[in-house]
């Protein structure tokens, strides 16, 4: 079988190592391009019959070369497929040519079945991240806590893929939501006849997590009497169904969650402190989005572009300003709050840049009552992403000054200028143009 040719559009600021071997791993013959114009010439040689992805960096679509390739391609013929990505999320990109190669009949796992994204980078996520993968491959009870909204059931879903359940069923189950007289029933199951309206046997929870795991959320509001046959189960594995004597057993992993502070709940008596104990064998405690602050705009930009393909709207940016507002703001309902305004602002935002202006009105009020401490922040912001892109430039070029101007799209003269200006950060005296030749 001859091998598809794909043609990798990269930006310069960012090294497509992480993207290509993705690629390479699926047998594509990559081209790789840095610049439109470059682009439209690799484009231009390779057979139409061939080309079988177009992979597009995000970062580089605006513009009028952007926009002049892609008139490029709609006009010309060929089933091409445009799949555009973000340099700092490869696992997006793997997400997509999963689905991709399962439309085409190869075997694939089941979109419910595919491991979530966790994103965060900070040293108090990571250290979550690693306790994760130590109690992931062991078959224990989990308990994860912390605030609303700071990805609990993402967690949950998370462990169960990384267990040796993962190709089994992960069930899950918000006890808030299910009336307390029906608890029991949903679930242990019942039989029928057990209560009025139980014409036929029915499987509760706990089966039907047969061979997998059940995700208990707030777990802190299960009613006692109910904590104590759980706690049954837990010990021996047996469990009645309501109206049946017999007992069964079931093989499932309880992964709970819970928002409530648990030892307060235990001294007013409304949680079991044996049932506390035995779900504490494992705790994960996700801290709150102020925390991680440093994880924010990684996670805004994959928001933006979840929604972008969601809504199926052109990619956009974050403007500097917004971005300064949304890592300053301190988050109360965390990773959701932060996903919802998100969203939000892609909905209402008609230009390629999300600004302040396209934000929620809490937001823009912060904003002002802020305005000179999140203006000193914004410059800071831009200073550091234009020291990053020249170093990254440089390292790109092995230090050549005038190769790296060219990167950029400014002259020697202007690089010179600018490597003064960040001579006050350490990490770049070594790229000063005393000493980059």
């Amino acid at each position: 079988m001859t091998a598809y040719q794909v043609l990798l559009v990269h930006s310069p600021g960012a090294s497509p190592v992480t993207i290509q071997k993705l690629l390479e791993e699926r047998q594509f013959l990559i081209h790789v391009s840095r610049t439109w114009e470059e682009t439209e010439r690799t484009y231009a040689r390779i057979p139409k019959d061939q080309l079988k992805y177009i992979f597009l960096d995000l970062t580089l679509c605006n513009g009028s070369n952007w926009e002049q390739f892609m008139r490029q391609v709609h006009g010309g013929s060929g089933d091409t497929i445009l799949v555009h990505f973000h340099p700092r999320f490869p696992h997006n990109l793997a997400n997509l040519l999963n689905l991709q190669t399962a439309e085409e009949g190869e075997p694939a796992g089941s979109s419910d079945q595919q491991t979530p994204l966790i994103i965060g980078d900070s040293a108090k996520f990571r250290e979550v991240i690693g306790l994760v993968h130590r109690y992931a491959p062991y078959d224990i009870t989990v308990l994860i806590t912390g605030e609303t909204g700071t990805g609990k059931e993402v967690m949950a879903r998370y462990i169960h893929e990384h267990s040796a359940r993962r190709d089994g069923p992960l069930v899950a189950c918000n006890m808030t939501a299910i009336p307390e007289t029906l608890v029991e029933s949903e679930l242990f199951g019942y039989v029928k006849g057990a209560f009025t309206g139980a014409e036929r046997n029915k499987k509760g929870l706990i089966e039907t997590a047969e061979g997998g795991s059940l995700f208990l959320d707030e777990i802190g509001d299960l009613p006692l009497a109910i904590q104590l046959k759980l706690l049954r189960f837990l010990e021996s594995r047996e469990f009645y169904r309501v109206g049946e004597s017999t007992p069964k057993t079931a093989n499932v992993r309880i992964i709970a969650a819970t928002n409530k502070q648990m030892e307060r709940a235990i001294q007013e008596q409304r949680f079991r402190e044996d049932l506390y104990y035995r779900l504490n064998s494992a705790r994960v405690i996700l801290p709150s989005l102020r925390e991680r602050r440093e994880d924010i705009i990684s996670l805004v930009e994959h928001f933006t572009l979840q929604c972008c393909q969601r809504m199926q709207k052109p990619p956009k940016k974050v403007s500097q300003s917004a971005q300064t507002l949304l890592a300053d703001y301190s988050w109360p309902g965390n990773v959701r709050e932060l996903r919802n305004v998100v969203e939000s602002a892609v909905l209402v935002s008609d230009n390629e840049h999300i600004t302040i202006g396209d934000l929620p009105m809490h937001l823009q009020q912060y904003a002002t009552g802020n305005r000179e401490e999140l203006s000193a922040k914004v410059v800071g912001r831009i200073d550091e992403a234009e020291r990053d892109v020249i170093r990254a430039a440089l390292r790109e070029a092995n230090g050549d000054k005038a190769s790296a101007a060219k990167r950029l799209g400014i002259s020697v003269r202007t690089l010179y200028r600018k490597l003064e200006k960040f001579a006050e950060f350490k990490d770049l005296k070594d790229e000063s143009p005393s000493s980059v030749s």
